[in-house]
């Protein structure tokens, strides 16, 4: 009796084809899972770093206006001292820097909106204020080169609360009808562009009053019922 002979067989072209063609599906869907997760990844850094940007410069503008004096800005044409010059586009106040940038007293400051060319940015200029007695000196805050604080805005405006004739808080305007005076409430609402990867969130502000005279008490006291009922009201426009 012969014994049985096992004859070896390999693989055919048709299952080597179709074995190179399923590893390179595979390899294929890896690493478009990988790009994937690279890509949102990286989006979702991109997105963390513009909203603590804003988070730094909302901090930064809150914690100086918050702050803000009642010291002279600038004069008028009648010789009075303006305390707080709001604009819709621009405001400038006195407020003291934090840290070092504090030492040899307040600065003036001025945060205002201008125009780049692809849209506007967000401007800061600050400089110690000078006790200069010539028309030709310049002083700290005049020779001072601004900053940019924010990029990528569409548009965007100041508004402000101030007190009325009767002592009463009037609604938000774009102007301060009174700078000889303090507002309660800045407020800074900006629209981005899609380039920022994040909306700027609403930024109102409520001006540190000092308590030392009636009438500045009286004041404080109004700003506390504003602030509590100013936000509800802005919700009720919208």
């Amino acid at each position: 009796m012969k014994p049985m002979m096992h004859q070896s067989k390999g693989f055919t072209l048709i299952e080597v084809i179709v074995v190179f063609t399923l590893l390179a599906m595979i390899m294929a869907m890896i690493f478009s899972g990988i790009d994937s997760g690279r890509r949102t990844a990286e989006k979702g850094e991109k997105r963390i770093t513009a909203i603590n940007e804003m988070r730094v410069i909302q901090g930064i503008i809150r914690h100086q206006l918050s702050r803000a004096m009642g010291l002279g800005v600038a004069e008028s044409d009648e010789g009075e001292m303006l305390k707080f010059i709001g604009e819709e586009n621009a405001i400038t106040f006195v407020s003291p820097m934090p840290g070092y940038l504090g030492t040899g007293g307040p600065h003036i400051q001025k945060i205002e909106l201008v125009n780049d060319g692809n849209g506007k940015v967000l401007q800061y200029t600050h400089g110690l204020i000078s006790n200069y007695d010539g028309e030709d000196e310049i002083s700290g805050f005049d020779d001072a080169e601004p900053m940019v604080l924010l990029e990528n805005i569409r548009d965007g405006a100041f508004a402000f609360v101030e007190l009325d004739e009767e002592g009463l808080p009037t609604d938000w305007t774009n102007e301060l009808e009174n700078p000889l005076a303090m507002p309660l409430m800045v407020q800074l609402d900006l629209e981005m562009l899609p380039s920022a990867k994040e909306k700027w969130p609403l930024l109102q502000v409520a001006i540190q009053l000092d308590g030392s005279s009636i009438s500045t008490r009286r004041r404080t006291s109004t700003l506390n019922r504003l602030t509590n009922n100013v936000n509800s009201r802005t919700g009720d426009k919208k």
